[in-house]
């Protein structure tokens, strides 16, 4: 990959191409990113510029062995790891090696511009919860003390490093690796959670923080891939907040939108007639209720946490809408209709604790609990936060 293909800003390209020109290249690195930043590319368009044959003073030349090889992700020297999990196809002992031709794939697919939530579909595991393993870093640890095959410098990226599972102790085994590498290796690992890192890793690494483009360069760009005009560009930076993979791919978010959006709106009114109509059983749909939280259940973790990560995005809304901010509030009509029906039941008197309920649940997804429990437990409490904050019933 080029670093002409990736799309970041010139001045971090700028700063990757000047390590290698003025041979300062750290051997460990972390491109820390937020969602939807083309960092997986620019980590590809990085090594490929290290080991590249001919290289330019703003580029690969993309014709030598060396880049032709990186061009088909098939560089003897070019290690990835990535987040994974048993399949159908691939029972136990699974690795990110048991899965390149998937990766090798989505990358050609969307030239390295993909989520997580994507990645998992592509293996279709949505049901477990990814992570970087012990095979994985066995692998590692192996290949990082042999010399390279035939190019200058062994790279391994690292993708999502934040899977890495700390809970058996594998990032303290990639400590040495990462302090004294063996030769010339290259460690890029990719975050988009730095907090999940753990901190004697972080002490390891050369920062290269990879921001979003701000609103007006990245409708630029959005206008030239997507054909849209500045206008429309503007406000699909405004409802993606910035992020590439959402934008480059508007059909499907606003399908999971949706989707989330009449998940949202079933549990708030499944919480708002447990709360209200407890005294009168007759009138709360217990079965319906017991559906939805079956439905959220069957999600895959990834997608319950997208979903409740929706539902954080509401809330806000609502306490936006509520403060009369409502104009700052991009929503879609079916959004903003309920807005102003249902907002004035989250305000200042249970908002924090409408969020902190919903970032609960998201921290108990990541470790793995009962999902129906967790989901049964959550719609009980909305519907007593609904009705702490209904003035009705403040009078």
């Amino acid at each position: 990959m080029l670093f002409a293909d990736v799309l970041v800003s010139q001045q971090i390209k700028q700063l990757l191409i000047n390590t290698v020109n003025h041979q300062r290249v750290s051997h460990a690195q972390l491109f820390l990113s937020q969602p939807g930043v083309h960092s997986l590319g620019l980590a590809i368009a990085y090594a490929q510029y290290l080991n590249c044959q001919n290289r330019t003073e703003t580029d690969s030349c993309g014709v030598c062995s060396s880049c032709l090889k990186y061009k088909n992700l098939a560089h003897p020297d070019l290690y990835f790891f990535f987040p994974n999990a048993t399949t159908a196809k691939v029972k136990k002992d699974n690795e990110s090696a048991s899965f390149y031709k998937e990766w090798r794939e989505i990358i050609t697919e969307t030239n390295a511009l993909f989520s997580l939530n994507d990645w998992n579909s592509k293996l279709k595991i949505e049901n477990k919860q990814p992570a970087i393993n012990k095979n994985d870093i066995a692998r590692i640890l192996d290949k990082q003390i042999t010399k390279p095959y035939e190019a200058e410098y062994k790279v391994f990226i690292i993708w999502m490093a934040e899977k890495i599972n700390n809970a058996a102790g594998l990032g303290h085994k990639l400590l040495k690796s990462l302090e004294e590498p063996d030769g010339k290796t290259l460690f890029i690992l990719i975050s988009e959670d730095v907090e999940k890192l753990l901190p004697t890793i972080i002490s390891r690494l050369q920062l290269v923080k990879i921001n979003k483009f701000n609103t007006e360069d990245f409708a630029t760009l959005i206008t030239d891939k997507l054909g849209c005009n500045h206008d429309e560009a503007i406000e699909i930076a405004s409802i993606t907040d910035n992020n590439l993979v959402d934008a480059l791919h508007m059909d499907k978010r606003e399908l999971l939108e949706k989707e989330n959006f009449t998940r949202f709106v079933s549990m708030m009114r499944s919480a708002y007639r447990i709360c209200y109509f407890t005294n009168n059983p007759v009138k709360v749909n217990f079965p319906e209720t017991a559906v939805l939280i079956k439905s959220l259940a069957e999600l895959g973790r990834e997608k319950q946490k997208s979903f409740l990560r929706y539902a954080l995005t509401l809330v806000r809304k609502c306490l936006l809408t509520n403060s009369g901010a409502s104009s700052l509030v991009k929503s879609s009509s079916e959004e903003a209709t309920w807005l102003v029906n249902f907002s004035p039941f989250i305000n200042d008197y249970n908002g924090n604790k409408v969020v902190e309920a919903i970032n609960e649940a998201i921290r108990n997804v990541e470790l793995n609990a009962n999902a129906n429990i967790l989901f049964t437990d959550l719609v009980l409490l909305l519907g007593q936060l609904i009705q702490y904050g209904d003035k009705r019933l403040r009078k």
